[in-house]
């Protein structure tokens, strides 16, 4: 940004011709002190900046072994004794130097750019003193007023940045970062190194009495050290010059601001800037502070009516702590500063605050303000804007007096009057307002400043004209009287109004001064006197003639003056409490919003008055300093308006708003339209709305005012809360999705549909956003919503890892998931629950879970609302959740599998194996060949089938997400879908040549690059199937096919075939695996390994399908071998085997070797 405008800063009467040269007087040695200003500011903004970004390592008592003062410099052996060899303290050390280098270094130049600055400008003091410049010596630059400015400041500069210095960033703290510095670059020699380290000594800590009395919110603004002067006596200056400097400050008036302040009640105000050079100058010569003649007079003339007095920008002092130990300058300012005279004070200041208010809204009250009424009452409204800032500037000063004594009675009168800080706030935003309308009309006025002139010239001219009329009797009047003197008079006068220039104020202000004065005495004449249209013309002419010389009043140093007063750097550190006291004042009425910009306009000055002698310095640090200031400007608003998000948030929360159910109807009868209306509804939703509409208009006003002063991107900051207070509100709403141990189907429909309904209401809300502050809303919701769900499986997918490391059964390890707090850890233990084999039954016609009295516990409809919950990202990652744990399912089943493999389990097997002989032919002993392995397989291998039910039931869940997604991306993606579609289906054609070039180019192959992209779109549209996923890499088991045949025929038993339900049910009310989980379980589990295995299992149960057709159909029947109906017995195996080959995709050719034609039909039938 740039320099700041000449009408917002103190300047000398000569500034006006000398801006070329940056400073005033035409004395080339002044550059010098323009430069010392320059510099000066530019140290205490890179304190400032410094003192903010302190690291945290500094800060942790963790650190302090490898963290010395300055006793270090007496023994360094010692206390490098101490870190060398400790393995501890050394990786401190490196963690140290790593993570602090750049700003020990940064804060090592601040320390050396002062020491530098004091021995030059001490030097430059000597020789200025000595009169080695010239034709410039000391009296000289006194003598010149921005000479006595610059000398003056560039002193009270440098003890501005001592003082800060101690108080933003403590002795003991500077210390440990100067050691620190010294020993990682080995710097024990620098040049000016004594200096650093007075610079960094630490001071002594502030006393209990002081830190009793001032709370930590009011540190940041008060400075509270204890004997000052100790630390200014580090880095003295010639007493010669700064005795000089106060005698001329004592009686001068340095920046002339008097004439801004005519009334004497305010002279201290007006001399608030000199005010602070003469208390930072007496710190330097602290002789004055014991001669209590000079301190009366001081303070008498300075600080009669104040004693907190800021020094630089909002960093203030109070006198009364301050000047605690000089007798004589106590003395002085406890005069005038008596609880009595205090009280009477602030009655006073507090009595004043409510007229006011009411002044103001008198002003601001419809349209009241315009240029006509600026141009007529300036000079009140003027006088109005003074009286608001003075009183404002006393009362929010002394509310943080560190004296807890006279801050208790500036706050209890307050209270007492009902002035507390809600009714300054009041005043602030009111008179800021006032100031910005003010000013904003008076700019309007001086930039038309010609038009206007020659308007009410204009008119004045006409005026006389119909009076010169008048005069010569030629008008058309009731009552005609010539009168050739006054004719001849006008004539003149229209001559002289027409030669009026407004360029030359002086001469055309005193001619109209004169017209003014003629007129008067003409009015009295009976010939005007008697004539109503003459009075009234001459009356017109007389206000024209006003005008002008208010017009001719209008200058640049009206502006200059009205930016003089209406200062509020004094204020900038109560921005943070206002900004909670906003918030509350926003929510009820957000019509504030359109004035926000009005109050933070008003500090503005915060951010031009650093950087005035930088760039009347033209320094190259401009950019940087002001960088600094404008950003800490920026950040401030920001942090005043923190609680706009959460209060937007809350406007839709309102009245139930954001939860209201939004959905559509085909028809509407009627007599249910007004209900269907909901008018009360959306009258709710209509003010909410407006309520929106207004912030969001106040921030455009806010973004669009600051523009060329700081870099306040609204936009992004809102875009940031937004998303933290969003971000909170979804994680809080859907961590909370959890049920009690006992799952009920209807709870979780409820719980869904109304965590649906609320992330619609987001939805609508962001949209609404989106709308009202052009920010992306919707893409937001969904970031947050999808970083969320990754964030929540992310805890899930860790449990399990931690768990599966830990070898913890998979049976606990899915109980575990009831403990889990996380929205997917809730998700999908409910799922697990209401889809157990065990308690619930898969009919794939209906595609869902039932339970025993055909209640529908899990199906379409739930991934349904599920997916209106989390979209299809959601999905997709349930589905890698399920892939995960159906790893851990298949790897528990194979290591379960090869543990009951036994030498005499394999032994019966390979002696049934050899009974049984080539799957294609009829084993000899028939049936038989089976009843060792089955009875061993059902008292032995029984665990195995909850594991391959579990396994079938995740692959049944996959299954129906995969189906939810095909669907919602066909409807809401469809020609994606079909190009994801063809690609896929391209990909697998050709399956065999990408992982041939994949297998001979492991490396930086575009082929696996491309495979990987391609892995999200084809997740998201469905496109993958679970049952033929490979999930494990293993070596199967010795005879894994006829393990699993064997495994399948134990269970038939236990089943009946229901034609009705179309699927294998259970025998008797027994509950049991339900069927479905466990042939899809199986069949995934044979899935993991070579083809052939699969092949296999096919035949072997054709096989003993054949067999079991052999003994119902073709031989004796016997009972004991196949107890029950002998059609049922047969069609049991073979409505497996026709089940099995359906959903594992097994080859139509060798289904029809395996199972008979009319064995298909009778199960289709």
């Amino acid at each position: 940004m740039g320099s700041s405008s000449k009408s917002h800063r103190p300047r000398s009467k000569r500034d006006d011709d000398s801006d070329e040269e940056g400073v005033g007087g035409g004395a080339a040695s002044l550059q010098d002190l323009l430069q010392f200003c320059s510099r000066a500011e530019t140290l205490i903004s890179e304190l400032l900046c410094l003192s903010d970004r302190v690291p945290p390592e500094f800060l942790n008592r963790h650190f302090e072994s490898v963290l010395f003062d300055l006793r270090y410099f007496d023994s360094p052996s010692m206390f490098e004794s101490r870190i060398e060899g400790n393995i501890r303290l050394e990786a401190l050390e490196d963690q140290l130097r790593e993570s602090c280098s750049a700003f020990m270094h940064r804060f090592f130049l601040l320390a050396n750019g002062a020491v530098v600055y004091h021995m030059e400008l001490l030097k430059y003091l000597n020789e200025l003193q000595e009169g080695l410049y010239v034709q410039c010596t000391l009296d000289r630059v006194l003598d010149d007023e921005c000479g006595r400015q610059l000398l003056a400041e560039s002193i009270q500069l440098f003890g501005c940045l001592l003082l800060l210095v101690e108080h933003r960033m403590g002795g003991f703290l500077r210390e440990k970062i100067l050691v620190a510095y010294l020993r990682y670059t080995r710097c024990f020699d620098y040049p000016n190194i004594k200096q650093i380290c007075s610079f960094c000594r630490a001071h002594r800590p502030i006393s209990d009495t002081i830190l009793d009395v001032s709370s930590l919110s009011l540190r940041s603004a008060m400075i509270l050290i204890e004997k000052p002067e100790d630390i200014l006596a580090r880095f003295p200056f010639p007493k010669l010059v700064v005795d000089a400097i106060i005698f001329r400050l004592r009686s001068d008036d340095l920046y002339d601001q008097a004439r801004h302040y005519p009334d004497p009640q305010h002279r201290t105000v007006a001399l608030s800037l000199q005010a602070r050079c003469l208390y930072i100058l007496l710190l330097y010569s602290t002789e004055f502070l014991h001669d209590g003649f000079v301190m009366r007079e001081i303070v008498d003339r300075f600080f009669k009516d104040h004693w907190v007095v800021p020094i630089f920008l909002h960093y203030a002092v109070d006198l009364l702590a301050s000047w605690d130990a000089y007798k004589e300058a106590k003395l002085s300012i406890s005069s005038c500063h008596s609880p009595t005279l205090i009280r009477d004070r602030c009655h006073n200041h507090c009595s004043k605050v409510r007229h006011l208010l009411s002044k103001i809204d008198l002003v601001l009250t419809g349209s009241v303000l315009t240029k006509d009424y600026v141009l007529d009452r300036f000079q009140n409204l003027l006088s109005l804007v003074r009286n608001c800032n003075v009183a404002l500037r006393w009362l929010l000063l002394h509310r943080i007096s560190i004296e807890r004594k006279f801050r208790e009675i500036v706050t209890s009168v307050g209270i007492s009057e009902q002035v507390d800080e809600d009714c300054l706030l009041v005043l602030l935003l009111k008179t800021s307002q006032l100031e910005f309308r003010v000013k904003e009309l008076l700019v309007e006025l001086l930039e038309n400043k010609e038009a206007l002139w020659n308007e009410k010239k204009h008119g004045a001219s006409e005026c006389i004209e119909e009076l010169s009329g008048h005069c010569s009797g030629s008008w058309a009047s009731p009552c005609k009287t010539k009168n050739e003197s006054l004719k001849d008079w006008f004539g003149k006068l229209s001559q002289e109004v027409c030669l009026l220039d407004h360029r030359r104020a002086g001469s055309s202000g005193r001619i109209i001064y004169r017209m003014i004065s003629t007129l008067k005495d003409i009015e009295k004449f009976h010939q005007i006197e008697e004539n109503e249209q003459r009075r009234q013309h001459l009356s017109e002419l007389q206000k024209y003639l006003q005008d002008m010389i208010k017009t001719l009043n209008l200058d640049n140093d009206a502006l200059s003056t009205f930016s003089v007063i209406t200062d509020a750097i004094y204020a900038w550190g109560y921005i943070p409490r206002f900004g909670e006291l906003l918030g509350k004042k926003i929510e009820l009425d957000p019509s504030l919003m359109l004035i926000l910009h009005m109050f933070f306009l008003k500090f503005r000055r915060w951010v031009d008055a650093p950087l005035l002698r930088v760039a009347q310095n033209k320094s190259p640090d401009l950019p940087c300093v002001s960088n600094f200031y404008s950003s800490e400007f920026a950040a401030r608003i920001c942090t005043a308006l923190d609680t706009l998000p959460v209060l937007l948030l809350e406007i839709f929360k309102e009245d139930g708003i954001q939860d209201q159910s939004f959905y559509s109807v085909n028809r509407i009868d009627k007599d249910k339209l007004e209900d269907l209306m909901q008018l009360d509804k959306q009258l709710k939703s209509g003010r909410a709305v407006n309520r929106a509409s207004i912030m969001s208009q106040g921030l455009t006003i806010l973004s669009r005012n600051f523009f060329g002063l700081i870099n306040l991107n609204i936009k992004d900051w809102l875009v940031e809360w937004t998303i933290n207070e969003l971000r909170k509100q979804i994680e809080n709403r859907l961590n909370c999705f959890c049920l009690s141990a006992s799952v009920s189907p209807g709870n979780m429909e409820a719980n869904l549909r109304t965590l649906s309904t609320y992330i619609h209401s987001q939805m609508q809300m962001m949209d609404t956003f989106q709308d009202l502050f052009h920010i992306q809303g919707r893409c937001i919701l969904e970031e947050i919503l999808t970083n969320f769900l990754k964030q929540s499986a992310q805890k899930v997918y860790t449990e399990l890892v931690t768990q599966k490391q830990e070898s913890v059964p998979f049976s606990a390890l899915l109980m575990n998931l009831s403990k889990s707090d996380t929205f997917y850890g809730n998700l999908l233990l409910q799922v697990l629950q209401l889809t157990d084999p065990s308690r619930s039954m898969f009919i794939e016609p209906m595609s869902g879970w039932f339970d025993a009295e055909g209640h529908e516990l899990l199906g379409l409809l739930f991934f349904d609302v599920l997916d209106s919950c989390v979209g299809e990202v959601g999905l997709c990652i349930l589905d890698s959740l399920l892939c995960i744990l159906l790893k851990d399912c298949l790897e528990h089943a194979l290591r379960s599998l090869k543990s009951l493999l036994n030498a005499n389990v394999l032994n019966e097997l390979h002696k049934m194996d050899d009974y049984l002989g080539p799957a294609t032919s009829l084993p000899l002993l028939g049936w038989t060949s089976y009843k060792n392995m089955i009875t061993i397989a059902s008292d032995s291998w029984e665990p195995l089938v909850p594991c391959f039910a579990t396994i079938g039931q995740l692959q049944l869940v996959r299954c129906l997400i995969s189906f939810k997604l095909q669907s919602t991306s066909k409807i809401k993606a469809g020609r994606v879908y079909s190009v994801v579609e063809g690609l896929n289906a391209s990909i697998y054609s050709q399956r065999d040549e990408i992982l041939e070039s994949i297998n001979s180019e492991m490396k930086d192959n575009p082929s696996i690059k491309f495979l990987q992209a391609f892995n999200k779109p084809r997740k998201l549209c469905g496109l993958f199937s679970p049952l033929q996923t490979i999930y494990i890499s293993e070596e199967p088991p010795i005879l894994l096919s006829r393990c699993a045949s064997i495994l399948s025929i134990s269970q038939l038993p236990q089943y009946v075939l229901d034609s009705h339900l179309g699927t294998l049910t259970s025998k008797t009310k027994k509950s049991i695996t339900d069927f479905s989980p466990v042939a899809i379980g199986l069949g995934t589990f044979l899935k993991q390994f070579h083809p052939s295995h699969m092949t296999q299992y096919v035949q072997y149960m054709g096989q003993y399908v054949r067999i079991t057709a052999e003994i119902a159909y073709g031989g004796v029947y016997d009972l004991q071998i196949l107890p029950g109906d002998p059609a049922s017995e047969v069609l049991k195996p073979a409505f497996w085997l026709m089940y099995f080959c359906r959903h594992m995709s097994i080859s139509k050719n060798l289904a029809d070797l395996c199972l008979r034609p009319s064995l298909v039909a009778m199960l289709q039938m």
